[in-house]
């Protein structure tokens, strides 16, 4: 009987071990930004036809709910420059602009749901400089002081409560397993004794 025991015990382990697993595993599976182009922050010769975003996983697309996946491009004084045209393929999102812009910094403003459900936002920028592609830009600082922009901010709050949330649902799941295995053991243990 003691190595039916140990048996068990080694059972209840990998079972707890396992279950330990699940949440965080599917807590981190949301799509992120991956690449850009026009790459965020950079510095181009001429406008893009096109801006493509590539995220870490595919996006949903539901028949006939074209705002689940969106993306805008602004110039600096908040007019769109892009034709509203965006789509999706796979984990793909593209929308294309308008012909000729002109030299300035333009926002790329992103909002799209992962295939898991998940809504992402986002907003990064990127510069259009003729003098860029003619070689007569002024060389740039490779470190300012200034601080790193973020290709997209998180809500501090939400990422909180939801690790919270995930810290408190293992430790309820260890406790209920914990309990379960403390009364199987405890009947084994007096099957055993009345033998």
């Amino acid at each position: 009987m003691r190595i039916k025991t140990s048996r068990l015990s080694f059972i209840a382990a990998a079972a707890i071990f396992f279950a330990a697993l699940i949440p965080a595993t599917s807590a981190s599976a949301h799509a992120e930004l991956e690449t850009s182009n026009p790459e965020a922050n950079s510095v181009v010769g001429a406008a893009p036809q096109v801006v493509s975003l590539t995220f870490g996983e595919k996006l949903m697309v539901l028949a006939g709910e074209d705002a689940a996946n969106q993306v805008q491009v602004t110039d600096e004084s908040k007019v769109r420059v892009d034709n509203g045209d965006y789509q999706v393929t796979g984990e793909v999102l593209t929308v294309s602009l308008k012909p000729e812009l002109a030299d300035g910094t333009y926002t790329v403003t992103y909002r799209v749901v992962s295939e898991d459900g998940h809504p992402i936002d986002g907003v990064y920028e990127f510069t259009v400089n003729g003098m860029a592609r003619s070689g007569e830009a002024t060389p740039m600082a490779v470190d300012d002081g200034s601080p790193m922009p973020m290709l997209y901010q998180s809500n501090e709050e939400t990422s909180e409560g939801n690790g919270a949330a995930i810290g408190w649902s293992v430790a309820a799941g260890a406790v209920v397993v914990g309990v379960a295995m403390f009364f199987l053991f405890r009947k084994l243990r007096a099957r055993s004794q009345q033998k």
